[in-house]
């Protein structure tokens, strides 16, 4: 997987910018403000990825413009090129409509971002040890997406009918609708969310089997094993239906994999309690480096890898562990200060300077 050029029109702070990348290594250098990150944030829209700094779809396109666009050309080992293109259209105030196109042909999401697929590290990721458990399940969804589309189908039709089953239940506890009004949605639940468990767990399985070098430590070495535990709301039929009244007296589902969540287990302590920011910053990185490996079995293809302004974080072990794995795939690396960027990588790659506008 390469991204060969970028362009950008009306998007965040760009009016227009155009970039090509190097097949190995592109190092883009500028000041905070001048859009390194939202370059990123752009690439990574094309394997469906959702930044956590975008609150709605008004944030990516410049201010007091009607429409944005993103465009790339990609190379895959084994296609010819393919332009992928993004446009972004105000509505209105609340709404942006966004269209999809492969080689200029429209096509639906689910069919767009099975094209592409990025892995980026940045500081922000931190947030995924100690924050909520919604965007640790934004993640799962995330990378699960990117190569399997039915995982997609089911996830988007999966939360469809969480929402239409949460109105069924408000509207029993008001005395308007019956319980037997929850026996068609509760069975297509089951059927989605049976999917859903299947491969997340298939997911976790994986990345704590795979032989990893922890940063830090040696390959094998079990004293910096850490693992992801996965923590399943699991659904049945059974459990649906026990759990009705309370459904109805909540107003909500209280159980499936709306509600999973996972940890960072390190030393048997869980990180988002017990972890210092050095271990965090290790899981995280860990987590990211096994994607890798991850997306490359379910695609056959290397993913990109973004390291978003991480090197003024990292101490020298961590540095080890990235500079390890970025000749493996094509890599995109972004930094404040050329002096933050360690002077062999520099060599070795096309550097792309931004400017404050």
């Amino acid at each position: 997987m390469e991204i060969i050029k970028l362009n950008l029109i009306n998007f965040r702070n760009f009016s227009s910018k155009n970039i090509s990348f190097d097949k190995k290594l592109t190092v883009i250098i500028g000041p905070n403000g001048s859009g390194k990150s939202n370059i990123l944030e752009a690439i990574a829209m094309f394997a469906g990825i959702r930044s956590a700094r975008i609150e709605t779809d008004l944030d990516l396109i410049k201010f007091q413009k009607s429409e944005a666009i993103i465009e790339s050309r990609i190379k895959r080992a084994t296609d010819k090129d393919l332009i992928l293109k993004i446009n972004f259209l105000v509505i209105d105030e609340t709404y942006i409509k966004k269209g999809y196109f492969i080689d200029f042909f429209k096509k639906r999401l689910n069919d767009f971002i099975s094209n592409f697929s990025i892995i980026i590290f940045s500081p922000i990721d931190l947030s995924l040890v100690t924050e909520s458990p919604q965007l640790r399940r934004h993640h799962m969804d995330n990378i699960l997406s990117t190569c399997d589309k039915q995982y997609y189908r089911a996830t988007s039709a999966y939360h469809k009918i969480i929402i239409r089953r949460n109105k069924i239940l408000q509207r029993i506890a008001e005395g308007r609708s019956k319980i037997s009004e929850l026996e068609f949605w509760d069975e297509r639940l089951l059927n989605h969310g049976k999917y859903i468990t299947q491969k997340r767990e298939e997911f976790f399985n994986f990345l704590n089997f795979i032989e990893k070098a922890m940063p830090g430590g040696k390959k094998g070495d079990v004293s910096w094993k850490i693992t992801w535990q996965l923590k399943q709301s699991l659904l049945t039929e059974e459990k649906l239906i026990k759990n009705r009244e309370r459904d109805i007296s909540a107003g909500v589902t209280i159980s499936g994999p709306h509600r999973d969540d996972f940890r960072f287990i390190f030393h048997n302590k869980d990180l988002a309690f017990f972890g210092s920011r050095g271990e965090q910053r290790m899981a995280v990185l860990a987590l990211k480096l096994t994607e890798l490996e991850f997306l490359q079995v379910q695609t056959g293809s290397r993913p990109i890898l973004a390291l978003d302004d991480i090197f003024s974080e990292l101490d020298w072990q961590h540095r080890d562990a990235v500079l390890n794995v970025i000749e493996k795939q094509q890599t995109i690396i972004t930094a404040a200060e050329r002096e933050s960027i360690p002077k062999n990588i520099l060599k070795s790659a096309k550097v792309v300077e931004l400017k404050l506008y």
